[in-house]
């Protein structure tokens, strides 16, 4: 009579499984504060670049005179005088600085919001929940600086309106008061248009004090 053969089987335990989620848990998390990290990078990246754009387009449009470049365009093409007559010209210039401003005021509120919704766990809260503003401060710089045209828009109806000489002979003070303001309301567009709002409520506040 044979004796019987016993067998053993080794059933692993349960604990490795917590052990294993929890180092992808790991895994998964440092991936995403590195994306996060490089993302943030990019971004102020591209808000200073748009910094450097403006200072660039503003300084040619405040030092060049785009009439050497348009009288002979007509006449005489080339791409070199095309783009240097856009860049200088001051309605084509003021129109690029509205896209520029409104462009850096989306990175930079980007910027504020990504910082914010990390530190207060803003990110964490659903959808319905978000407000407009921070719906606008969210979105895609290239978005915002959609938006920028439209400043450009309100400034030309402003000029037709009031038969202003800030296109057709535009003085050093007249464009930098133009490219000035129109900057600043682009920057504020791209950045958050509810800000409008605010002002709005601020100057009627003010209004109500005198």
């Amino acid at each position: 009579m044979q004796d019987s053969e016993l067998k053993v089987t080794v059933v692993p335990s349960g604990k490795a499984e917590p052990d294993a989620i929890e180092n992808k848990q790991k895994v998964t998390f440092a991936a995403k504060k590195k994306a996060h990290h490089n993302n943030h990078l990019i971004i102020a990246l591209l808000g200073s670049c748009g910094v450097i754009t403006w200072i660039v387009l503003f300084s040619a449009g405040m030092l060049i005179d785009s009439s050497q470049y348009r009288n002979t365009l007509t006449t005489d093409f080339t791409w070199f005088k095309f783009i240097m007559t856009m860049l200088t010209f001051t309605p084509s210039n003021i129109a690029i600085l509205c896209l520029v401003s409104a462009f850096t005021g989306g990175c930079a509120s980007l910027l504020v919001i990504t910082k914010a919704q990390k530190v207060l766990g803003l990110d964490e809260q659903p959808n319905h929940n978000r407000s407009n503003s921070r719906i606008y401060m969210s979105e895609n710089p290239f978005s915002s600086m959609l938006r920028g045209i439209l400043v450009f828009f309100a400034f030309l109806a402003g000029v037709f309106v009031t038969s202003s000489n800030a296109l057709s002979a535009p003085t050093a003070q007249t464009y930098t008061q133009a490219a000035g303001i129109v900057s600043m309301l682009a920057f504020l567009v791209g950045y958050d248009p509810t800000m409008f709002r605010t002002l709005i409520n601020v100057s009627e506040k003010l209004k109500g004090d005198d």
